[in-house]
Protein backbone atom coordinates (compact mmCIF):
# COMPACT_ATOMS: atom_id res chain seq x y z
CA UNK A 1 0.00 0.00 0.00
CA UNK A 2 2.84 2.40 0.74
CA UNK A 3 4.17 1.88 -2.79
CA UNK A 4 0.83 3.04 -4.20
CA UNK A 5 0.92 6.23 -2.08
CA UNK A 6 4.49 6.89 -3.17
CA UNK A 7 3.54 6.46 -6.84
CA UNK A 8 0.61 8.87 -6.49
CA UNK A 9 2.80 11.45 -4.78
CA UNK A 10 5.48 11.11 -7.43
CA UNK A 11 2.93 11.32 -10.20
CA UNK A 12 1.37 14.45 -8.69
CA UNK A 13 4.81 16.06 -8.38
CA UNK A 14 5.57 15.23 -12.00
CA UNK A 15 2.23 16.66 -13.16
CA UNK A 16 2.80 19.82 -11.11
CA UNK A 17 6.28 20.22 -12.59
CA UNK A 18 4.90 19.73 -16.10
CA UNK A 19 2.20 22.35 -15.46
CA UNK A 20 4.77 24.83 -14.15
CA UNK A 21 6.95 24.25 -17.23
CA UNK A 22 3.94 24.73 -19.53
CA UNK A 23 3.00 27.96 -17.78
CA UNK A 24 6.57 29.27 -17.95
CA UNK A 25 6.77 28.38 -21.66
CA UNK A 26 3.46 30.07 -22.35
CA UNK A 27 4.59 33.25 -20.59
CA UNK A 28 7.93 33.28 -22.43
CA UNK A 29 6.18 32.78 -25.78
CA UNK A 30 3.76 35.60 -24.97
CA UNK A 31 6.64 37.96 -24.11
CA UNK A 32 8.41 36.99 -27.33
CA UNK A 33 5.27 37.56 -29.38
CA UNK A 34 4.48 40.95 -27.84
CA UNK A 35 8.08 42.12 -28.30
CA UNK A 36 8.14 41.11 -31.97
CA UNK A 37 4.70 42.52 -32.73
CA UNK A 38 5.68 45.87 -31.23
CA UNK A 39 9.01 45.69 -33.07
CA UNK A 40 7.28 45.15 -36.40
CA UNK A 41 4.94 48.00 -35.56
CA UNK A 42 7.90 50.29 -34.98
CA UNK A 43 9.61 49.16 -38.20
CA UNK A 44 6.48 49.63 -40.27
CA UNK A 45 5.71 53.05 -38.76
CA UNK A 46 9.32 54.14 -39.24
CA UNK A 47 9.28 53.01 -42.85
CA UNK A 48 6.12 55.01 -43.56
CA UNK A 49 7.75 58.08 -42.03
CA UNK A 50 10.88 57.39 -44.11
CA UNK A 51 8.75 57.32 -47.26
CA UNK A 52 7.30 60.67 -46.24
CA UNK A 53 10.71 62.22 -45.52
CA UNK A 54 12.69 60.73 -48.40
CA UNK A 55 10.17 60.36 -51.21
CA UNK A 56 11.29 63.55 -52.99
CA UNK A 57 14.77 62.05 -53.46
CA UNK A 58 14.15 58.29 -53.71
CA UNK A 59 12.40 56.64 -56.62
CA UNK A 60 9.15 54.76 -56.18
CA UNK A 61 10.85 51.62 -57.56
CA UNK A 62 13.19 51.59 -54.55
CA UNK A 63 10.21 51.85 -52.19
CA UNK A 64 8.60 48.95 -54.01
CA UNK A 65 11.71 46.83 -53.41
CA UNK A 66 11.83 47.91 -49.76
CA UNK A 67 8.22 46.93 -49.12
CA UNK A 68 8.61 43.66 -51.00
CA UNK A 69 11.47 42.88 -48.60
CA UNK A 70 9.35 43.94 -45.63
CA UNK A 71 6.50 41.66 -46.70
CA UNK A 72 9.02 38.82 -47.18
CA UNK A 73 10.28 39.48 -43.66
CA UNK A 74 6.70 39.23 -42.35
CA UNK A 75 6.20 35.95 -44.23
CA UNK A 76 9.45 34.44 -42.92
CA UNK A 77 8.51 35.51 -39.41
CA UNK A 78 5.12 33.87 -39.82
CA UNK A 79 6.84 30.54 -40.46
CA UNK A 80 9.72 30.81 -37.97
CA UNK A 81 7.97 31.23 -34.65
CA UNK A 82 9.72 29.13 -32.01
CA UNK A 83 6.36 28.51 -30.34
CA UNK A 84 2.91 29.05 -31.81
CA UNK A 85 2.30 32.03 -29.51
CA UNK A 86 0.36 34.01 -32.07
CA UNK A 87 -2.58 32.26 -33.69
CA UNK A 88 -2.29 32.08 -37.46
CA UNK A 89 -5.62 33.88 -37.93
CA UNK A 90 -4.45 36.80 -35.77
CA UNK A 91 -1.23 37.03 -37.77
CA UNK A 92 -3.12 36.98 -41.04
CA UNK A 93 -5.63 39.61 -39.90
CA UNK A 94 -2.86 41.82 -38.50
CA UNK A 95 -0.78 41.70 -41.68
CA UNK A 96 -3.86 42.22 -43.86
CA UNK A 97 -5.10 45.15 -41.76
CA UNK A 98 -1.66 46.75 -41.76
CA UNK A 99 -1.48 46.31 -45.54
CA UNK A 100 -4.80 48.13 -45.97
CA UNK A 101 -3.68 50.95 -43.68
CA UNK A 102 -0.37 51.19 -45.51
CA UNK A 103 -2.03 51.16 -48.94
CA UNK A 104 -4.47 53.89 -47.95
CA UNK A 105 -1.64 55.92 -46.45
CA UNK A 106 0.50 55.78 -49.58
CA UNK A 107 -2.47 56.32 -51.90
CA UNK A 108 -3.66 59.43 -50.06
CA UNK A 109 -0.18 60.64 -49.10
CA UNK A 110 0.50 61.66 -52.69
CA UNK A 111 -2.15 64.38 -52.50
CA UNK A 112 -2.25 64.92 -48.73
CA UNK A 113 1.21 64.57 -47.13
CA UNK A 114 -0.30 64.71 -43.63
CA UNK A 115 -1.55 61.17 -44.31
CA UNK A 116 1.97 59.78 -43.74
CA UNK A 117 2.28 60.52 -40.00
CA UNK A 118 -1.37 59.59 -39.50
CA UNK A 119 -0.82 56.33 -41.38
CA UNK A 120 2.35 55.61 -39.40
CA UNK A 121 0.43 55.99 -36.14
CA UNK A 122 -2.48 53.91 -37.44
CA UNK A 123 -0.11 51.21 -38.72
CA UNK A 124 1.69 51.03 -35.38
CA UNK A 125 -1.71 50.84 -33.67
CA UNK A 126 -2.57 47.74 -35.69
CA UNK A 127 0.55 45.96 -34.43
CA UNK A 128 0.06 47.27 -30.87
CA UNK A 129 -3.52 45.95 -30.88
CA UNK A 130 -2.23 42.53 -31.94
CA UNK A 131 0.37 42.65 -29.15
CA UNK A 132 -2.35 43.51 -26.68
CA UNK A 133 -4.51 40.65 -27.97
CA UNK A 134 -1.67 38.17 -27.49
CA UNK A 135 -0.94 39.48 -24.00
CA UNK A 136 -4.47 39.47 -22.65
Amino acid sequence: MSDNVFDQTGARAALDAAEQARTAGHRAAGRWARRYLLGFGAVSAGSVLAVWALSPWVSSAWWGVWYALLVTLFAVWLRRQPVRAIPRRLQFVTILTWSVVFGLTVATGIDYPVAYPIGAAAGFSVWAAAAWWVGR
